[in-house]
């Protein structure tokens, strides 16, 4: 009986997450960022979201010789008629954005993909926030990143991931993978233990927006891994500190790229191990 290697085992445990068959394990998850954006001639236009995304979104491109346009949101989701607006007069190589956005913004990915497509944009899709989930649907993205570093859904401290639709695509790419054994394994330790920390995070989730109901909550009933909360008046961000620290759990601050760009407290229920 043959028996899979490691790597083996870690790539079908993905490709049956995301439902891409040409994969890749990086070394990190800016490491297939990067790779995403190689296969892209210089001066090349990439669109990416005005807040919710990844920090490296505003600094991969400039790297690779690229230009970075942003795409306007609503509390992290992408305006489709902004994007749309952007596609056609732009006409840009790549949208790179992240589902959820800022780990609590459902997007709509059916339409962005059927508005990039008709307007030959390539979609790459950061799934690190939503591996596991309906939301990581590989129909809807002709390339998909991930990151399984710290306070990642999948946290291996270590690794990634990238996928594509399309072997012609998937050829092109210039990735560095990731091939220590010992990391593999935790990575696959990780994968396995995916549902159950799934789970866990919603859990937890449903009884801090439970418990702050009273308050401006962030699209509450979408798929999420953190808890962000608008707030007004000084009165209101001090009670939503007080209750983060009575519950031992960890918080942000925004206006933060990575989440929203208003005042507002970004509960992190996902660095809860």
């Amino acid at each position: 009986m043959n028996h899979l290697s490691v790597v083996e085992v870690v790539s079908n445990k993905i490709i049956s997450l995301t439902g891409h068959s040409h994969l890749k394990i990086t070394t990190r998850g800016n490491t297939a960022i990067a790779a995403a954006l190689s296969i892209f001639a210089e001066s090349s236009t990439i669109l990416i979201p005005e807040e919710g995304g990844w920090l490296s979104y505003r600094t991969l491109p400039k790297k690779q010789g690229l230009q970075e346009i942003e795409v306007k949101c609503n509390d992290a989701v992408i305006d489709l008629i902004d994007l749309e607006d952007k596609l056609i007069k732009l006409k840009p190589s790549a949208f790179l954005y992240e589902n959820p956005g800022g780990y609590f913004a459902e997007q709509n990915s059916k339409r962005i993909f059927e508005l990039c497509e008709k307007n030959d944009c390539l979609v790459i899709m950061d799934v690190s926030g939503c591996i596991g989930t309906s939301l990581c649907d590989g129909n809807y993205a002709d390339i998909m990143v991930g990151s399984f570093g710290e306070w990642k859904l999948v946290e291996a401290h270590v690794g990634g991931f990238i996928s594509c639709k399309d072997d012609k695509i998937f050829n092109k790419l210039n990735v560095e993978e990731l091939v220590d054994e010992s990391s593999l394994n935790i990575i696959e330790k990780k994968l396995t233990e995916l549902p159950e920390r799934i789970n866990s995070l919603l859990t937890i989730r449903k009884k801090v927006i439970d418990d702050l109901s009273s308050l401006e909550i962030l699209h509450p009933t979408d798929l999420g891994f953190v808890v962000v909360v608008a707030f007004s008046t000084d009165a209101e961000k001090e009670k939503l500190i007080s209750y983060c620290k009575v519950n031992d759990l960890e918080w942000t601050e925004c206006p933060r790229y990575i989440r929203v760009n208003r005042k507002a407290i970004s509960i992190e229920i996902k660095r809860i191990v």
